[in-house]
């Protein structure tokens, strides 16, 4: 235990040490500026902010790293785990702790009043429940301390994994406080402020717990806890240069921005996110090999290589908490007002372009991991029908066009482009992804942990198959569907939506999480008598048509396209140039629900009538004139496929030999 304090005091050390010296040269310029303007509340204000902020980032971090590598790489049972778990628990106390300094200092840094002054007491409380950056401070207080008492009262991975969602609801608050998200040039980027915050803490925690927590770790367990820890890493390498290029170009807007303080930190942030890069590939291709290999050599090669990663991570989130108190200049030039809305013209509506931070990334994340698992099955002797391969790209090109395309530009301002966008995710997106049979494809291809902790496979079984097991009646997607839409045109959630990067992230999930529900359970091989299962699916598909009709009936008549709730706002911020009537008459909001839903929900009939017909027989099984039929019939159906493919399992695996048509649930 003493060994494990003096190694978590040392990493500690490293990063903070490091932090506090480019916190120091990156802040100089912009504190002398500050300390013009906050006359009364002094340098303890103005370097405790950034001091605060640091240690909040590195407290966040470990919590998060060490949460993750509970979850993800530590056997469940061993002492590691219980370690990663304490080491958990006091990083969030000290999260906790930063928090109530940063809400402190931060009330005083904008109320201008020096330290403890006479009636700044009753004013700190008035900061907390009355103003917004106030409640988002003691929201933060409230997540860290509550994550704080799971950590140390956690004894499995369901109270582990409730401790690091709330760690990551934890990083919200002070993402909606930032600069980023007032950025002139892009009013909302939030979301990309939490997903590289969130990356950022899993990549720095986790190997700050790995460090500590590595003389805990069974000897021959190191190399694969490295390999779990080093997959991790990457996936939050790639969302750290999705969210850093996404919120860093909207803080700068352009290159010359690059000369003005906040352009020169961001720089110096990019070359050591590089040099950090460089870092990780040498973790995968040298020092994993070598903890295989020879493990007392490897264990210090991945030391050293660990400890100078620790020193520039260390320095990378010192230069993080300077460039949050540093107005970007998109914000310092112009401040930061609020945008006019223009109407974009139909052209606009499909050739603009406005790049969504979680979309590219699970759109990239996705295609990648899809030839992967392909790559590996074909490396085995396995086989993969060619089709399938072809409906996840193009379905995944769908998805990422239009939620980073000018549909999600024009869906800010136009309720057709809100539809458009909506019914792509509901009913257009699943009839392309569901037939490529992604679970099935990892089930191949994954391999399972025989150790206790959780892979791909065993979330996979945990998560993903007892909600397609509950939904393998139709009805129920079908009642889920509507209740959706409802979510999303009757409630406040239709304004955040098309008004916030958060509120479009949970429209677009919920939507494409309800089709891809509804599309797997009416199009699933029949498992029993057709007749019987052919009568539900038949039913569930109407009802999903008549709420769509319903739906769209409720969007046509509406006089001006837009919901009640954003007329006025509608109207006053648009330019005044534009014939408003004229052009928001023309959108066909209710028609274009009624054609792609009509158009949808025609295939899905048409495939679970021909898959009936062959279930009963009736399609021949030899090349002929239903050939077509069948072709289609097998893009939705494994069990309808003219020929079983089988997995390539290892021998004596209790999965070995069997074929994809046996899979359930995943057509």
């Amino acid at each position: 235990m003493k060994r494990s304090t003096g190694r978590a005091a040392a990493a500690a050390i490293v990063v903070v040490g490091c932090g506090l010296v480019a916190l120091a040269i990156a802040y100089y310029e912009q504190a002398g500026s500050e300390a013009g303007l906050l006359t009364r509340t002094g340098p303890a204000v103005i370097w405790g902010l950034p001091l605060v902020k640091l240690v909040f980032n590195v407290a966040a971090a470990c919590t998060i790293g060490s949460l993750m590598l509970a979850l993800f790489a530590l056997p469940p049972k061993g002492k590691a785990f219980t370690q990663a778990l304490m080491l958990a628990g006091i990083s969030a106390g000290l999260w906790t702790a930063a928090s109530v300094s940063m809400s402190f200092l931060t009330f005083h840094s904008l109320a201008n009043l020096a330290l403890f002054s006479e009636g700044s007491g009753t004013a700190f409380i008035s900061f907390l429940m009355d103003l917004d950056a106030g409640r988002r401070g003691a929201l933060s207080i409230l997540l860290a301390a509550t994550v704080t008492v799971l950590c140390f009262i956690a004894h499995g991975h369901r109270e582990v994994s409730l401790a690091a969602l709330l760690s990551f609801a934890g990083l919200v608050p002070l993402a909606l406080n930032s600069h980023a998200t007032g950025s002139g040039s892009h009013p909302d980027s939030a979301l990309s402020v939490v997903m590289h915050m969130a990356a950022a803490a899993v990549w720095l925690g986790g190997l700050l717990a790995l460090v500590v927590l590595r003389k805990t770790v069974e000897p021959a367990m190191i190399p694969a806890v490295v390999r779990r820890y080093s997959a991790l890493a990457l996936v939050s390498f790639v969302a750290l240069a999705v969210s850093g290029l996404l919120a860093g170009w909207s803080g700068i807007g352009t290159l010359t921005a690059l000369a003005t303080p906040y352009g020169a930190i961001l720089a110096a942030k990019s070359a050591a996110f590089v040099v950090l890069g460089i870092f990780g590939l040498l973790h995968r291709k040298w020092v994993i090999t070598k903890l295989e290999q020879a493990p007392h050599r490897g264990a210090k090669a991945f030391t050293v290589l660990a400890v100078t990663e620790l020193a520039v991570m260390g320095a990378s989130s010192g230069m993080a908490a300077a460039l949050a108190r540093t107005p970007p200049p998109t914000v310092a030039e112009t401040g930061a007002a609020e945008q006019t809305a223009q109407i974009p013209s139909a052209v606009d509506a499909f050739s603009a372009w406005r790049p969504d931070p979680l979309w590219s990334l699970a759109c990239g994340l996705a295609i990648v991991l899809y030839l992967a698992g392909l790559r590996r099955l074909r490396s085995r002797g396995g086989n993969w029908p060619a089709y399938r391969t072809a409906l996840w790209l193009i379905g995944i090109a769908v998805l990422f066009v239009v939620t980073n395309g000018g549909l999600h530009a024009a869906q800010e301002y136009l309720i057709s482009a809100h539809v458009l966008t909506q019914m792509s995710m509901t009913a257009v997106v699943p009839l392309l992804l569901v037939p490529a049979a992604p679970l099935s494809l990892a089930e191949q291809t994954i391999a399972r942990r025989n150790d206790g902790s959780s892979g791909a496979a065993e979330v996979i079984d945990a998560v993903i198959r007892p909600v397609l097991s509950a939904t393998a009646d139709p009805v129920v997607p079908a009642v889920g569907l509507a209740a959706t839409l409802t979510l999303l045109y009757y409630t406040p959630l239709l304004e955040y939506s098309s008004t916030t990067q958060f509120g479009y992230a949970a429209m677009t999930m919920l939507a494409l999480l309800a089709g891809c529900l509804l599309i797997t359970s009416v199009t699933r091989a029949f498992s029993g008598p057709a007749a019987a299962a052919l009568t539900g699916r038949l039913l569930a598909l109407g009802g999903a048509a008549a709420f769509y009709s319903f739906n769209g009936w409720a969007l046509a008549q509406q006089p001006d396209q837009l919901p009640d709730a954003r007329r006025e706002p509608w109207q006053i911020s648009v330019n005044p140039a534009f014939d408003i009537a004229s052009v928001v008459d023309a959108e066909p909001a209710g028609l274009a629900m009624w054609l792609i839903g009509a158009g949808s929900l025609g295939a899905a009939t048409a495939v679970v009538l021909l898959s009936a017909r062959r279930k009963a027989g009736v399609l021949p099984d030899g090349r002929g004139r239903h050939a077509a039929a069948r072709e289609l019939v097998g893009a939705y159906g494994p069990a309808a496929a003219a020929k079983p493919v089988f997995e390539s399992r290892p021998e004596g695996s209790p999965q070995a030999g069997r074929a994809l048509n046996d899979v359930p649930l995943d057509p």
